[in-house]
């Protein structure tokens, strides 16, 4: 049925295969695509990726004429730069209710709220002015969603943090030090 719905939730880190060949033929397709981050920051989160490659091949999906969202994840590695994210996306012509965004919760090690209670105030202000701006849509229930999550109650331990993430650069041969600057000048 060439009338099909199809959702496909994709990093999007390939369209050159059979399976987007034929996706290519349907007009009713709604992509999901998974980004938290730019450049660096997102070729460190997404492990494997190319920040180039992804921007190309969201140009390619971006000419078929489907429906495209992002879902976002929030938590300690993009804590500021999930902003400048949605904002490269909205520039990109991107409108208010293609953006999805939580807070991750696990692995517990990851949540943003393991941050110091000075940053996340500002964290909050920042939800608050861009809430504000009345944005409307999916992006501004997103901010509202990720407000209360920074409101809630939580046992911090960044030190642990900081240590899982060490531990994932050594086995990766990464490291996080020199890409995530603010987070570390945290410690």
């Amino acid at each position: 049925n060439p009338n099909t719905n199809i959702r496909i939730n994709t990093n999007l880190s390939k369209v050159d295969t059979k399976v987007f060949d034929v996706v290519c033929k349907f007009p009713n397709v709604h992509w999901i695509v998974s980004v938290e981050t730019i450049e660096e920051e997102f070729e460190y989160i997404r492990y494997g990726g190319s920040w180039q490659d992804f921007l190309d091949n969201l140009t390619t999906i971006k000419q078929l004429k489907h429906k495209i969202s992002f879902n976002m994840l929030h938590f300690l590695l993009n804590f500021t730069s999930i902003f400048p994210c949605v904002d490269y996306l909205s520039n990109q012509g991107f409108h208010n209710n293609s953006f999805i965004i939580g807070a991750l919760t696990a692995p517990l090690y990851l949540n943003v709220r393991h941050l110091p209670e000075s940053v996340l105030q500002s964290l909050e202000q920042t939800l608050m002015n861009r809430i504000n701006e009345s944005p409307g849509y999916l992006l501004e229930d997103s901010y509202r969603n990720l407000l209360r999550h920074l409101q809630q109650p939580f046992d911090k331990d960044l030190s642990n943090s900081i240590k899982r993430l060490q531990e994932l650069d050594q086995l990766r041969n990464l490291n996080s030090k020199e890409i995530f600057t603010d987070l570390y000048k945290l410690i």
